[in-house]
C-alpha cells in the first residue's frame, strides 16, 4: 500500500484511491467484472447501509463519492467540506472494505452498463463509437479488446457471485494506493491504512499486461449506422509512454499536430479552418477518456499500452474519404519534416504552462500524483520541466521520424452508407470535393493531390459491421 498525504489549511478534504483492477483483468467470458466491481462498490450499498441510505447521508453534506473504472485502474474519490472530513473518510473505507452485495443493486447496474453499451455508445455517441470500434481493431484477443463497461453478451450472463469474485481477487492491499489532500489529510490516510489493510494481502494479477498486437497490414472497420455525419478514428499502437526517451518530443509534435479542443493544431488548420469540414480534428499519444465531453484529460487512466490516435469529428458522409487522406496526408507531412521553429516553440511552451493548470485543482494533483508513480515518472508538470526546456527540434524530428511512420494503420468509420465508402476506399477511387466558395490555388492543388492519395488496404482487412452487432 503505498499512501501520498499532503495536509494543508483548506476547507476541503480530497480523497482518492486507486486500485489495479481495470478492466484488462476481466476473466475471459466475464467481461464486465470490473466495471461491476467498481460500480457496486461505490454506486451500490454497505452491508450496514443501503445505497439509498447512503444518499441520504451524501445530499446534505453536499458531497458524492465516484469511480472511473479504466483498462488497468480503477479510482475512487471524494471531495468534501473538512467538517465531515472524519465522516467521509468513514463512509468510503466502508464502501471498500465492507460492500452490501445487495442483488438489487447489481440488477440496477448491470442494465445501466448493457444500456450504456447498447443506447449510449452504439445509438448516440458516434463519436466514441469510432473511438471505442478503433481500439476494439488494434487490440483484437488482447486483455485492451473490450469496452471497460464489458460486452452486453457477457453481462446478460453475469452473475453477482462473479463480481464478488473479482473483487475479492482484485482488490488487494498490495499495490492500493490512496492520496489525501487538504483538511485533515493525515487522519484520514491514517484511517484508510488502518481499514484497507484489512483487505486480502496479494491480489491475482500482477499487473503485467501484454504487448499490442503486431499490426502488419492496414485494418477498417466501417460501423454501419444511421446517422448525418462519418465519424473516423485512426490509430496504430506506439512503444513511447511517460518515460520513454521519445516522449517529450513525440508529446511536442502531436501537440502540435492536433492538441485536445484547440484551434491551433495542423490538423484543425486543415480540416475545419481552410476547408470547413468538420468540428474539430486532434491528435494524441495518450489515452483521453471522453473528449467530447471534457476539456481536460481526467487522471488515473494510466494504461501501459498506448496507441497514436488521430480524432476526426463527423463530417459529411460525402468527405469521409476525402478526411481519411487529408489526416494521414497531414501525419506524413508531419513524419517526413518535422517542425519548424515556431510551431517547436509555440508548442513546447504551451505544455509546460498548460500541464500546471491540469494540476491546479487539489484533487487533480492527487490523481496526477498517482499516474506518476504508475508511469514512475513523477507529477506529470515536474517531469516536464525536467524534459521540454532541453529539448530541440531535431529531437522532434528524429522521434516522428521513428514513431510516425507506420508500417500500418487502423481506421474506424460510424457513420450511414459505409459499403460505399468501403467500397471507394478499396478501389482507391478519386475523392474530390466541391466548396461553396472560392478558395486559395495553395488549397486547391493541395487538395488534388491528397484527392487521390493511395491508401492500401487488402479487402479482407476491411470488414463492414451493423452497429447492433458490436460490443456483443
Amino acid at each position: 500500500m503505498k499512501l501520498l498525504v499532503h495536509q494543508d489549511g483548506s476547507p476541503l478534504l480530497s480523497v482518492r484511491v486507486a486500485f489495479p483492477a481495470g478492466s484488462a483483468m476481466d476473466p475471459p467470458g466475464s467481461e464486465g467484472a470490473a466495471w461491476l466491481a467498481g460500480q457496486m462498490l461505490a454506486h451500490g450499498g454497505t452491508r450496514r447501509r443501503s445505497y439509498k441510505q447512503i444518499l441520504d447521508f451524501l445530499f446534505p453534506r453536499g458531497a458524492s463519492v465516484d469511480v472511473s473504472v479504466d483498462k488497468e485502474m480503477t479510482c475512487f474519490h471524494f471531495d468534501c467540506h473538512a467538517a465531515h472530513a472524519a465522516e467521509m473518510t468513514e463512509l468510503l473505507a466502508e464502501m471498500l472494505c465492507d460492500p452490501g452485495w445487495r442483488e438489487e443493486d447489481f440488477r440496477r447496474l448491470r442494465d445501466d452498463a448493457i444500456h450504456s453499451l447498447e443506447a449510449d455508445l452504439r445509438g448516440e455517441n458516434d463519436e466514441e463509437l469510432g473511438r471505442e470500434a478503433l481500439y476494439g481493431l488494434l487490440f483484437e484477443g488482447h486483455p485492451y479488446g473490450h469496452p471497460c463497461q464489458g460486452r452486453i453478451s457477457s453481462l446478460r450472463r453475469m452473475e453477482l457471485s462473479a463480481v464478488r469474485e473479482f473483487y475479492t481477487a482484485e482488490y488487494g492491499r498490495n499495490r492500493v494506493v490512496a492520496a489525501c489532500g487538504g483538511a485533515h489529510a493525515e487522519s484520514a490516510a491514517a484511517r484508510l491504512r488502518e481499514r484497507l489493510s484489512t483487505l486480502p494481502a496479494r491480489t491475482r494479477s500482477d499487473g503485467s499486461v501484454p504487448a499490442a498486437p503486431p499490426l502488419r497490414r492496414t485494418s477498417m472497420i466501417f460501423v454501419e449506422k444511421p446517422s448525418q455525419g462519418t465519424a473516423l478514428s485512426l490509430g496504430f499502437p506506439v512503444e513511447v509512454r511517460r518515460g520513454h526517451e521519445d516522449y517529450p518530443a513525440l508529446l511536442v509534435a502531436v501537440s502540435a499536430l492536433g492538441q485536445h479542443r484547440m484551434s491551433s493544431g495542423r490538423l484543425f488548420q486543415s480540416l475545419r479552418q481552410h476547408r470547413g469540414l468538420n468540428y474539430g480534428d486532434y491528435a494524441y499519444i495518450e489515452y483521453f477518456p471522453a473528449p467530447m465531453f471534457t476539456l481536460e484529460p481526467e487522471p488515473n487512466h494510466a494504461r501501459q499500452r498506448q496507441i497514436f490516435e488521430l480524432w476526426v469529428r463527423p463530417v459529411a458522409p460525402g468527405h469521409a474519404h476525402f478526411a481519411l487522406r487529408l489526416a494521414l496526408h497531414e501525419m506524413e507531412k508531419l513524419a517526413g519534416k518535422g517542425l519548424d521553429d515556431g510551431e517547436f516553440e509555440a508548442a513546447r511552451s504551451f505544455l509546460l504552462r498548460h500541464q500546471a493548470l491540469l494540476e491546479e485543482a487539489r484533487s487533480a494533483q492527487l490523481g496526477h500524483e498517482i499516474d506518476g508513480l504508475f508511469y514512475g515518472t513523477g507529477l506529470q508538470s515536474q517531469y516536464l520541466k525536467r524534459t521540454l526546456p532541453e529539448l530541440t527540434p531535431s529531437d522532434v524530428k528524429r522521434a516522428v521520424e521513428r514513431h510516425l511512420r507506420p508500417e500500418a494503420i487502423a481506421a474506424a468509420f460510424a457513420g450511414p452508407d459505409m459499403e460505399a465508402l468501403r467500397k471507394a476506399i478499396l478501389d482507391n477511387a478519386p475523392s474530390r470535393i466541391q466548396y461553396n466558395s472560392a478558395k486559395p490555388d495553395w488549397l486547391l492543388q493541395e487538395d488534388e493531390i491528397v484527392s487521390v492519395r493511395p491508401v492500401p488496404v487488402e479487402e479482407s482487412a476491411a470488414r463492414a459491421v451493423p452497429a447492433e452487432e458490436m460490443f456483443e
